[in-house]
């Protein structure tokens, strides 16, 4: 008798879904032993797990765990960790890929777990393999169990990142970092004691209840507290975390947020300066200031869709140097590809070491964006896929200008709105720019009445504004 999961689940990237309602301790057990058996068919033996903070991630672990050696696989348990641990352990030990238990920046209720092979990503339609697996029962019968053998890599990772930091004598920085009580504020205390200069850790501890913000540096509301501190002690910077580490929330001496493509324009410009005529990529999301930025700095921008996996396959495919995304998402080649928000974190206070330019500096050489922010708007999946297709459609019909690369982003003026499925959560998302206040209100009418013409009262819909 097979297995079934809730559909909605399976993500582009990832597996993640509210635990204990659409995400089952039992789905656990299940999707370690139908991991394992796409492992076997490719000749693997070998597994990383991790798990981040969350309440519920003790137990979801041990249920994945269970499944992975059911099916014979050797498993290195690292115990607590973020994400870029677990990639960093595949690329480390002597093993074939990675789980890590996690819901990243999601609310607290929800739980899941991505997946990571030696030599190549998982998602897409891997991941929906996986419920193939379970569905027609074919998991890999094993003669004998697999191993587990308790592994801390804490301090190798640090010693990696360590090895990335470039310390000149001419700036000592004074930096205030914000984990947010995620899966990073342990391995974040310990790796802060290498580094020269002032470090203030806030809410260092891990702790699955998120007692003082949740751990999603791209919302304004979670970076309030770095903001207190930042200003409070005068420091060079702010750095935040999303719960598993692999997003970096940056905010400058002034406590004002850097938005994901204003952080990534900065790495860019010295990524270009080093390596002239270099394709920069990010993705649909990101401004029409980011684009132009890195051509006029002689390098080759490049938009692509929006998700982690996405990303890096294309930096494979392209043999990209630098991506990033605008929820925080970095990737640099020199890591792997591999999105590391603490990776990102040393990048960044290197580009603060040898400027003479504070960064509230460096982030006024970008022009001012009026924007929206995120809008939210809650349709079942089918409503969801059916109103961005017919959106295109109208688009289409009356010969106006839009990319379809990920949902539709539509120039207005001089700036854009665009309407995409989240990849992470039941809604789509929505996000409007301009550089004047005209030209984003008349932007983000267009939009509206691009929704209300496909049936619904715009008001009504959304969750999130």
């Amino acid at each position: 008798m097979g297995y079934t999961y809730e559909p909605d689940i399976l993500k582009a990237c990832d597996v993640r879904g509210v635990y204990g309602s659409e995400l089952k301790a039992e789905d656990g057990y299940h999707l370690g032993k139908a991991f394992a058996s796409m492992l076997h068919r490719d000749g693997l033996k070998s597994c990383a797990l991790g798990y981040d903070g969350r309440l519920s991630s003790p137990e979801f672990s041990k249920r994945v765990l269970e499944g992975l050696i059911e099916c014979g696989i050797d498993v290195r348990d690292l115990g607590v960790v973020p994400s870029p641990v677990v990639y960093h352990a595949v690329k480390r030990l002597p093993t074939d890929a990675g789980v890590m238990i996690t819901a990243s920046h999601n609310p607290a209720e929800y739980n899941g777990c991505k997946f990571v092979l030696n030599d190549r990503l998982f998602h897409g339609n891997s991941i929906q393999q996986l419920a193939e697996i379970s569905r027609n029962d074919s998991y890999f019968i094993s003669e004998k169990k697999g191993s587990v053998t308790s592994v801390d890599i804490r301090d190798s990772y640090n010693e990696y990142l360590s090895t990335f930091v470039k310390n000149p004598e001419s700036r000592s920085l004074k930096v205030v970092w914000d984990p947010g009580n995620g899966a990073s504020g342990e391995i974040l205390q310990s790796f802060v004691k290498k580094l020269d200069g002032e470090q203030i850790v806030i809410n260092g501890e891990i702790d699955g209840h998120f007692p003082n913000h949740h751990p999603d540096p791209s919302l304004p509301k979670n970076m309030l507290m770095l903001k207190e501190k930042v200003l409070e002690t005068q420091a060079d910077v702010g750095i935040a975390f999303d719960g598993d580490g692999d997003r970096i929330g940056a905010m400058d001496n002034t406590g004002r947020t850097l938005t994901g493509d204003q952080l990534l324009a900065l790495f860019a410009r010295d990524h270009i300066r080093v390596n002239p005529g270099a394709t920069v990529m990010s993705e649909v999301k990101a401004g029409s200031f980011f684009y132009r930025d890195i051509a006029e700095h002689g390098g080759v921008p490049l938009m692509w869709k929006v998700g982690h996996s996405n990303q890096k396959e294309k930096m494979i495919e392209e043999h990209i140097g630098l991506a990033g995304e605008t929820s925080g998402h970095i990737f640099f080649e020199e890591n792997y590809g591999f999105d590391d928000g603490m990776f990102a974190a040393v990048k960044l206070l290197n580009l603060l070491s040898i400027s003479k330019d504070t960064l509230s500096a460096m982030v006024d050489t970008f022009p001012v964006i009026h924007n929206t922010g995120e809008i939210r708007i809650h349709l079942e999946t089918q409503q969801r896929k059916d109103l961005i297709v017919d959106i295109a459609a109208r688009l289409q019909a009356a010969k106006r200008d839009y990319i379809d690369l990920d949902g539709v982003r539509v120039p207005s003026g001089d700036g854009f709105w665009i309407l995409r499925g989240s990849n992470t959560q039941p809604h789509i998302t929505i996000y409007c720019e301009s550089e004047t206040v005209d030209g984003l209100k008349s932007c983000k009418q267009e939009m509206i009445d691009q929704v209300e013409a496909s049936g619904y009262t715009f008001e009504d819909i959304v969750v999130v504004h």
